[in-house]
């Protein structure tokens, strides 16, 4: 249920939309607060554990994928391409060449790309951390846990991929795998992105260990 302020908030918006000339009023520190009431569910500063067990409406679509014999690996490339904001990923295990370009390619083109990664990944042969640091992506280890086990894309404002797919060839191949993206839902949305700005919060940044690759 929405807060009586943010009820508020978005009263006011709608009335200086529609009611009143495109002008800051008088108070400008309320103007501003009306103007950036829904950047606050992307800042990092605001960044709280979401409640949970909670039961979320269901809404949108639901693209699923199994492996073997795969085809996730195609479909999360394919929900990066679309992305056109932002793309946070979380993961255990990320190798997956396909997937990481896909990932530094969205950076390139602008959008907020945030990657957090299990602590494992700071002593692996190879991970994508050297890679994606590397090329001026930021990488942060969440090492406040015994694994930081989620697999998790927060794309955009309405697309979310999640599942026990890790981001890896041996997931597509090799491994028992499930994938779901879900499309449209939001509220559902929000709560992954609020638990991935939580985990960010106590995450440190990642330094690469080998060269430019």
């Amino acid at each position: 249920m929405m807060s009586i302020p943010g009820l508020i908030q978005r009263v006011i918006l709608f009335c200086t939309i529609i009611c009143i000339p495109l002008q800051a009023p008088a108070d400008d520190s309320l103007w501003q607060q009306v103007v950036h009431w829904g950047e606050a569910q992307w800042s990092m500063a605001t960044a709280t554990m979401p409640r949970s067990p909670v039961t979320v409406p269901a809404q949108g679509t639901i693209e699923v994928a199994f492996s073997p014999p795969g085809g996730a690996t195609a479909a999360i490339v394919a929900a990066l391409g679309a992305a056109r904001q932002r793309i946070w990923v979380q993961a255990y295990s990320f190798t997956s060449a396909p997937i990481a370009k896909a990932v530094l390619q969205a950076a390139r083109r602008g959008l907020d790309v945030q990657v957090m990664l299990d602590k494992s990944q700071r002593t692996q042969k190879y991970s994508v951390a050297d890679f994606f640091a590397n090329q001026g992506v930021p990488v942060f280890i969440d090492d406040q846990h015994a694994i930081a086990h989620n697999k998790v894309m927060v794309i955009d404002s309405d697309t979310l991929v999640t599942g026990s797919f890790n981001f890896s060839k041996a997931a597509e191949q090799a491994n028992a795998e499930n994938m779901l993206i879900f499309r449209g839902n939001p509220a559902l949305q929000k709560l992954y992105a609020d638990n991935f700005r939580f985990h960010l919060s106590h995450s440190t940044r990642y330094e690469p260990r080998h060269g430019r690759d």
